[in-house]
């Protein structure tokens, strides 16, 4: 199997375990994920304009958060579409890297204002039977779940310049 192929595989498997296994950030009980964005999306479709104003930020930019959000949900599906197309892997790991950074940016600075309460209440769900979604706490209350959607969406990056034969 050739470098390139391997290595898409792997950012698929990372991002897919980043999105659904381990939580992106939490505390016991109470974590983000995936799961969690899927469980709230009805009620953040439902609610936008609530939303929206408790952010600060027009009806219409809060949909176009919640499109990116649900492309990012099937991005690690995707990714595996790289095998076949480079273009197709490049495009859906760029999904990881954007929700990895931005979670990174919502836990160590403030660079993001009042649009990071929003990325945390996408995601936030409960822990079911206090353990699914596996919360490895980073520190700062980041979970190991976002630097496994980097490291995805890095190596699906990387696999785009890599040979596939």
């Amino acid at each position: 199997m050739a470098l390139g192929k391997l290595f898409v595989i792997l950012g698929a498997l990372l991002t897919l375990v980043g999105t659904y296994v381990f939580a992106i950030y939490g505390a016991v009980g109470v974590v983000g994920s995936g799961i969690g964005f899927i469980l709230n999306f009805l009620d953040l479709f439902a609610n936008a304009a609530l939303y929206a104003g408790f952010a600060g930020i027009e009806v219409y930019l809060f949909y176009i958060l919640l499109v990116v959000f649900a492309i990012f949900l099937i991005s690690g599906i995707l990714q595996l579409v790289g095998i076949k197309s480079k273009v197709v892997g490049l495009i859906f790991s760029l999904f990881p890297i954007g929700v990895g950074v931005m979670f990174l940016l919502l836990f160590y600075t403030t660079i993001l204002g009042p649009i990071s309460g929003l990325f945390g209440l996408f995601f936030i769900g409960e822990q079911f039977g206090n353990i699914f979604p596996i919360l490895v706490d980073i520190g700062g209350g980041t979970g190991i779940g976002a630097f496994f959607l980097l490291g995805g969406g890095a190596l699906g990056v990387i696999s785009t310049f890599l040979p596939r034969e």
